[in-house]
């Protein structure tokens, strides 16, 4: 066991020990900190009206011997104090439509952090935080399962969030790769995605299917697997992330409309570009207008497709060779997303519309969108990976 101690420090004293390095966020086992706006305009109308805020708490994790200077990890509030330090920084400003109390919003509308009034600046430097301070002989583990527990009132952890309080190699690697910008700038996941961790079991996927090609994930055996037996030793890493990374620098050349944007933001469409890609890479295959204008036409396709369109003897044979193409694909994105032979389906079909399009085939893409799109009816939405 280890002890605990009450103590309280101002915002000037935590915002300096943050901004100088020595106050921590551990993220090789946090959540992550992706507060809306609201919840941080919120906070700080709490702390300018002088009301509680919760409890922080502290880990005093290292020290360095020559200079004495304190490594302090913040086991539980992070998301507070990057709000505080984002205000002090005039990242955002108090939006009234946020402020609850009737008073804030008639004195801190619209107003950053240096629009204050000097007395209301003071009095934010001033506001004492209270603090529990953790033992320093607290190990790491003890750390991380009091993280946890700490978390259960808010809600369970997921797979990928317990996965990610194991330290490693191939922890560290999906976690770097779902820092690629590409992910925030195209919105391929929300904020309750990021805050879940999702984008990063989105990049280990990526790495396994690099690694092994195309597996079943209809359960997290294969990703915990991973996480446990490449937490040292991963000698594959850099190879695989150069190639994750180039595959990730291509991506953007296939966002090349509104529709096909749309199709590619849900995760099944995504993981089957990538597995394309994948495929391109190791058979060299560079992309071309040609691929690119084989998508769009592909996703035209579908998008106009349904299960309940009847054209029975009113298709020619490419027309009909297309249609059974779109068929599986659709099926094979409307459950069982994850298993083997639905992502072999999917993958086959994409790469034959991208690769495979005959001259023939090329005009029959025309004429069969033209036919569903007279037989059209409601297309139902695919469910999300």
């Amino acid at each position: 066991m280890f002890n605990f101690t009450d103590n309280r420090k101002s915002i000037k004293e935590i915002s300096s020990m943050f901004d100088d390095g020595g106050l921590i966020v551990d993220d090789t086992y946090q959540r992550r900190s992706v507060w809306s706006e609201k919840d941080k305009i919120r906070l700080i109308e709490t702390v300018l009206l002088n009301l509680i805020i919760p409890v922080l708490f502290f880990w005093k994790a290292d020290t360095d011997p020559d200079t004495g200077t304190s490594i302090t990890h913040i086991v539980d509030g992070q998301q507070r104090i990057k709000a505080i330090c984002s205000f002090i920084n005039n990242e955002f400003k108090l939006k009234p439509q946020y402020l609850l109390d009737a008073t804030a919003k008639i004195k801190y509308a619209n107003k950053y952090f240096k629009d204050l009034e000097a007395d209301d600046k003071k009095a934010f430097w001033n506001y004492q935080l209270m603090i529990i301070d953790i033992d320093p002989a607290a190990t790491r583990s003890d750390i991380i399962t009091m993280f946890n527990r700490l978390n259960l009132t808010d809600y369970n952890l997921n797979d990928q969030e317990k996965r990610n309080s194991m330290s490693g190699e191939f922890a560290a690697l999906a976690r770097e790769l779902s820092e690629e910008s590409i992910w925030e700038e195209r919105h391929l996941f929300s904020a309750p995605d990021v805050r879940r961790m999702k984008d990063v079991e989105f990049c280990a996927s990526l790495i396994l299917l690099y690694r092994k090609g195309i597996i079943d994930q209809t359960d997290q055996s294969a990703l915990n697997q991973a996480y446990e037996e490449l937490q040292e030793g991963y000698t594959d890493a850099e190879s695989d992330k150069t190639a994750v990374l180039s595959a990730i620098d291509i991506i953007p050349q296939f966002f090349i409309s509104d529709s096909v944007t749309k199709f590619l933001k849900k995760k099944t469409q995504l993981y089957t570009l990538f597995s394309v890609i994948f495929y391109m890479q190791r058979n060299g295959l560079e992309v071309s207008q040609v691929q690119l204008d084989n998508l769009q036409q592909f996703v035209d396709l579908y998008t106009v497709f349904s299960n309940d369109i009847d054209l029975t003897g009113n298709l020619d044979e490419n027309e009909k060779t297309l249609f059974d193409w779109l068929k599986k694909y659709k099926l094979a994105s409307s459950e069982g997303l994850n298993k083997h032979t639905n992502r072999m389906i999917r993958f086959n079909v994409m790469k034959d519309f991208m690769f495979g399009i005959s001259n023939e085939l090329s005009v029959a893409e025309n004429t069969l969108l033209n036919k569903m799109k007279a037989a059209s009816v409601p297309v139902e939405e695919d469910p999300e990976e």
